[in-house]
């Protein structure tokens, strides 16, 4: 009866890579680990022969232990376990002097190989984190610069930013900048008759339409309780025409949660041709002037600015 012997380095990687896949948390099979064993078991056996001791080629052996199909196995005490423990050949003889040197060269690489993939998991990890935490503190301040620039009611622009848009239109040598101040007729009466929670309804409702009928490039601004300003960079007056949209799409009543509520607006405007000097305080001021005039003849129209002096446009009737 013929008994088969397994040779020492097979015997050695089959039991090494069963106690390695008997870990917790291990994902691996002992077949996918046995034969890469052998493989370095065999060549690092080779080495032990080898003139001279061959440093180097022990240590690369010894950092593959911690690449695929190894990267997901902790086996460091394994390690030392069965190398430095295989009888590498007849005590005396040369491999097996030799064998504890070139068995420890490639342990301490395999250690050195795990320690900088730790630290490189940690590095990625931590960069993960920076570059969250820099997402999340760049969002905190395009919110904080919102709120800083919005009316909190509307989310129309407020003060600040439009100053800072109008500015930055009086930038542009070929266009002009106009102003639309829009004052809602009444909006007293609301506030009285249906109470402030109605009135901030109607409000937001407002401000959405506003949204509607001016161009994408214009800058609404909620200037005040019941007054909104609208700022332009046409490269000619065209303020009339958008005054006219406005004023009809503020004139249909707003569905509440109180019902129906009749507004109406009255609407200046003002324009600095392009080329020259943009003072917004004083188009602001004539734009005012002008949107007075509309409320002074019955509201729900608009009036144009002319050369200072505003000049009544087009009513719009309800």
């Amino acid at each position: 009866m013929t008994v088969h012997i397994e040779p020492p380095v097979a015997a050695m990687a089959r039991a090494w890579a069963r106690a390695v896949c008997a870990e917790p948390g291990s994902s691996t099979a002992p077949h996918q680990l046995e034969p890469v064993l052998v493989d370095i078991v065999e060549r690092l056996l080779h080495l032990a022969r080898t003139e001279p001791f061959p440093v180097p080629q022990a240590r690369k052996l010894g950092a593959r232990l911690a690449e695929a199909p190894f990267e997901r196995t902790r086996m460091l005490a394994h390690a030392s376990r069965w190398l430095l423990g295989f009888p590498s050949g007849v005590p005396g003889s040369l491999v097996a002097t030799r064998w504890p040197l070139v068995a420890s060269q490639a342990i301490d690489s395999y250690a050195q190989a795990l320690q900088e993939r730790a630290l490189a998991q940690q590095e990625q990890n931590i960069s993960a984190k920076v570059s969250l935490r820099v997402q999340e503190i760049a969002a905190l301040q395009h919110r904080l610069r919102h709120e800083a620039t919005h009316d909190a009611l509307t989310d129309l622009a407020n003060r600040t930013l439009l100053q800072e848009r109008v500015r930055a239109f009086a930038a542009d040598p070929s266009r002009g900048v106009g102003v639309l101040v829009v004052d809602l007729d009444r909006f007293k009466q609301i506030n009285d008759g249906y109470g402030h929670a109605i009135g901030d309804e109607v409000l937001v409702e407002l401000a959405n339409r506003l949204r509607e009928v001016c161009p994408p490039e214009t800058v609404i601004c909620r200037y005040g309780g019941d007054e909104f300003v609208v700022a332009a960079n046409p490269r000619r007056d065209t303020l009339g025409e958008l005054a006219h949209r406005v004023v009809a799409a503020l004139r249909d009543p707003v569905w509440s949660s109180a019902g129906p509520v009749p507004v109406s607006a009255s609407v200046g405007t003002a324009f600095c041709p392009p080329g020259k000097t943009c003072d917004f305080t004083d188009l602001l001021r004539r734009a005012d002037r002008a949107m007075y005039s509309a409320k002074s003849a019955g509201g729900r129209r608009f009036a144009l600015a002319e050369s200072g002096d505003p000049e009544l446009g087009t009513a719009v009737a309800g």
